[in-house]
């Protein structure tokens, strides 16, 4: 008994330390829902992300499954999971590009305001896409810590509570600064590369990109302290 709380609480922490790049990308996303709507589409892009898992996890021997290789070459084995890493990198590359150009070089008086309606379906929709590529290595990284399937699902309740009630000020966080955001976007293309990387078989600790959005944090509180001194 003694043994399954200490591994639900390890797997509590990992899975919400784990979910950050998912909870800075829906943060991302939100902000350009209209302020209204806002609240509810962060509780959709939350709800779909637990939704997610527990889907996956209910098929879990076929996820397992998904790191067989089904395309072989001489120094490169391919599988299922490997391909959705690289599209989810790609996905992420990209949609972290435009936000970058949209925020250095488009002024705010030139940003076209689309339908409320397909703005977010489409924030919605993204949110779906990258929740599949993150809830695959998240139920993956969760297998290989413990078997217990409610374990599992506890934790995984846990941890996107957590960033539920965190992601509101998440988003205050980044919107009230601009160089934030930059930062914040900045991390997402980070972690596209890492996918991308991850699904060619390329090993980089995640702990690296960890420690260089931390650093990059480090010297914005610090110039940011500095700027309010007299």
């Amino acid at each position: 008994m003694l043994a399954d709380a200490w591994t639900l609480l390890i797997l509590t922490l990992l899975e919400t330390i784990l979910g950050i790049d998912n909870l800075i990308f829906i943060s991302l996303a939100i902000d350009k829902v209209p302020n209204l709507l806002r609240e509810r589409a962060r509780l959709i892009g939350f709800g779909l992300a637990l939704l997610m898992r527990f889907v996956i996890l209910f098929f879990t021997s076929h996820i397992l499954s998904m790191q067989k290789p089904i395309f072989h070459s001489v120094s490169l084995d391919i599988s299922v999971k490997d391909l959705l890493m690289i599209a989810g990198g790609l996905f992420l590359i990209v949609k972290s590009s435009i936000e970058l150009w949209s925020e250095i070089f488009v002024h705010k008086e030139n940003k076209t305001k689309a339908n409320v309606k397909s703005q977010c379906f489409l924030v919605v929709l993204q949110i779906i896409l990258i929740d599949l590529v993150f809830s695959v290595d998240s139920i993956l990284t969760a297998i290989a810590l413990t078997h217990n399937m409610i374990i599992i699902a506890i934790a995984f309740t846990f941890s996107i509570l957590a960033m539920l009630f965190s992601s509101s000020y998440t988003a205050q966080l980044i919107k009230s600064s601009p160089s934030l955001k930059v930062i914040a976007i900045l991390f997402i293309l980070l972690i596209g590369i890492y996918l991308i990387l991850e699904g060619l078989h390329i090993e980089l600790p995640k702990a690296c990109l960890y420690s260089s959005f931390m650093f990059a944090l480090l010297v914005e509180a610090i110039s940011k302290i500095k700027t309010m001194r007299p």
